[in-house]
């Protein structure tokens, strides 16, 4: 990463006005009786820093930008320009399959023109998921499939808000995000010298993900509607709330996908879908529509 200036925050300094709160398991404090693992786990999630992503200025620019109607392209290639790790991944995706247009662009600004501000946008967040990413020593194998899904959950995101008419301005960020607190307890665990099986690191991340992951959120000052998917999606309840029920169905899509091409090749369980008011004719359009995006498989 360059050396360009960003803002490492504590979630508890940032103001939000989300409805939905993370879980109660990483804001409860340490309990004696807890395995040694997941006390140690939850006593470094408690300090609001463990593992915490820093958000470069290009991406904070971003966000900004695309939300500015006066936003000059120019000025976003250049801040992007000035990250050149960064303008390389960015250009590298830019320029994959799934965004090809029968050319490939050289240069920061002619890739920006051809994207637009909005998926300029999109795609530096998903660079800079990636960067924050790797260099794992036991979990990258782990890190490396969560991200590859939540780039799959991102595109189905987009389909369903389109299909569906779930007007966002974030369809794509939010399910790119919502899971990158996954990445985040693997990370912590990463640094953690105790014994460990993989079904209690699996339990660990599937309990804690979702409020380590609105923490990334709210430290990065993103929208509600992220923060809110990344700390209530497997919450039913929260269901409600259309930008959380996107992300639901965004992981109803990829576990039917990834039915399909695994090497049972299970039949799709339709139930989920029908438990977020979708029946199957419907799941199977989306279904259909977001398939092909399963060729863009990004590489941390």
């Amino acid at each position: 990463m360059s050396a360009q200036p960003s803002l490492p925050l504590e979630p508890a300094a940032v103001e939000h006005d989300s409805q939905i709160v993370p879980s109660e398991a990483a804001a409860s404090s340490v309990d004696p009786n807890m395995p040694e693992l997941e006390r140690e786990l939850v006593k470094r999630l408690k300090t609001g820093r463990a593992a915490l992503p820093v958000l470069p200025a290009v991406a904070q620019s971003a966000i900004r930008l695309a939300n500015d109607p006066d936003a000059r392209i120019t000025e976003l290639a250049s801040l992007v320009d000035t990250d050149p790790p960064i303008a390389a991944r960015f250009m590298s995706v830019a320029n994959s399959v799934i965004y090809f247009r029968g050319w490939v662009t050289s240069s920061t600004q002619s890739a920006i023109v051809r994207l637009g501000l909005a998926s300029t946008r999109d795609l530096l967040f998903q660079v800079v998921y990636a960067t924050n990413a790797g260099g794992l020593k036991k979990y990258q194998s782990a890190v490396q499939a969560s991200f590859r899904r939540s780039v799959l959950a991102a595109h189905a995101a987009r389909v369903i808000s389109r299909e569906l008419s779930i007007g966002t301005e974030y369809d794509y960020m939010s399910g790119l995000l919502h899971d990158i607190g996954e990445s985040r307890i693997y990370r912590i665990l990463d640094g953690v010298k105790l014994p460990s099986t993989p079904a209690q690191v699996a339990e660990l991340v599937q309990k804690y993900h979702e409020s380590a992951g609105a923490e990334i959120a709210m430290a990065w000052k993103l929208p509600t509607e992220i923060v809110d998917a990344c700390a209530a999606h497997h919450d039913h309840s929260a269901a409600a709330n259309p930008h959380v029920r996107l992300v639901m169905l965004a992981d109803c899509l990829v576990a039917a996908l990834d039915a399909e091409a695994g090497q049972e090749q299970r039949e799709i369980d339709f139930e989920p879908f029908d438990k977020l008011l979708v029946d199957s004719s419907i799941a199977r359009r989306l279904i259909e529509k977001t398939r092909p995006f399963i060729a863009d498989s990004p590489k941390i």
